[in-house]
């Protein structure tokens, strides 16, 4: 079932501004994980931003198209969390410790006491922040801000959970770590993830959107979304961790007329899954 339909939906930030996304058309399936990728300037961060109904505080936008949102069990709208690329704004700065933090959102849509301690706990251990819990969150550093902003988001088990570049301030050990994280989660929920990291992507998409100049150039499997034509519209400094790892495996080959690699992909994400 849909969970998020953008149906021909185009949005300018200005009535003289170029249009941040052109035509969009592009449908999230409950228990599916979207992957959008491109280069800086494509549309990701609008195309989240969309996504969780937040282009409404932007008061010059103009948009052409619709986005449908449907809720489980017939309800109008789904549970929807995100996490902005700006994660910074995301913390209230109120609450005095990283547990009561996290709680916030649990309280602002109504659980319970027991309910919200026990999310919050579930929240801690997953994103492995324990060892913050008592610490006010004025004096964390931006990696551990971001992973309270992300545990926030889990802790009230959203239909669609939005993650624009959720990478972008973690240590390598709990990108890895975050990536089974995700795993586990969309057995219960729709993930759209703005984000070039390649391991992430291959480990968590079920889907990949290629975004260029606002358009979608791609949109399918990861393993058939990404080739030659479209390798220029990713971040390919990236994606030269999965060739360089590729290449030990050796799934990849040179075509003499290319001077692109191309990657046996369906080979690499099995791999790069674990599975081989």
């Amino acid at each position: 079932m849909k969970i998020l339909s953008f149906q021909s939906f185009s949005v300018s930030y200005s009535a003289d501004a170029p249009p941040a996304l052109r035509n969009i058309s592009l449908d999230v399936n409950e228990r599916e994980s979207v992957v959008v990728s491109g280069l800086s300037g494509s549309g990701k961060s609008t195309l989240c931003l969309a996504a969780a109904g937040l282009l409404e505080t932007y008061p010059a936008v103009k948009r052409q198209g619709v986005i449908l949102r449907h809720g489980k069990n017939g309800s109008e709208e789904p549970r929807t969390a995100v996490v902005l690329q700006n994660f910074y704004a995301q913390i209230t700065y109120l609450r005095s410790t990283v547990l009561e933090e996290i709680a916030f959102p649990c309280e602002n849509i109504g659980l319970s006491r027991e309910e919200t301690f026990r999310r919050v706990g579930e929240a801690v251990e997953k994103i492995r922040i324990g060892h913050l819990a008592d610490r006010n969150p004025l004096e964390l550093s931006g990696g551990e801000k971001q992973k309270v902003v992300l545990a926030s988001a889990i802790a009230v088990r959203p239909d669609l959970l939005i993650l624009d570049e959720p990478l972008s301030q973690l240590d390598p050990e709990t990108t890895a770590y975050l990536g089974d994280v995700l795993t586990e989660l969309k057995k219960d929920m729709a993930l759209l993830i703005a984000e070039n990291d390649p391991y992430l992507t291959l480990k968590v998409a079920d889907r990949l959107v290629v975004l260029d100049e606002g358009s979608i150039v791609s949109d399918g499997r990861t393993e058939t979304a990404i080739n030659e034509s479209t390798a220029r519209y990713l971040d390919l400094p990236a994606w030269t961790v999965c060739v360089a790892e590729a290449a030990k495996k050796g799934l990849i080959r040179k075509e003499p007329a290319s001077s692109l690699y191309e990657l046996d992909y369906r080979s690499a994400i099995k791999m790069l899954r674990g599975h081989g």
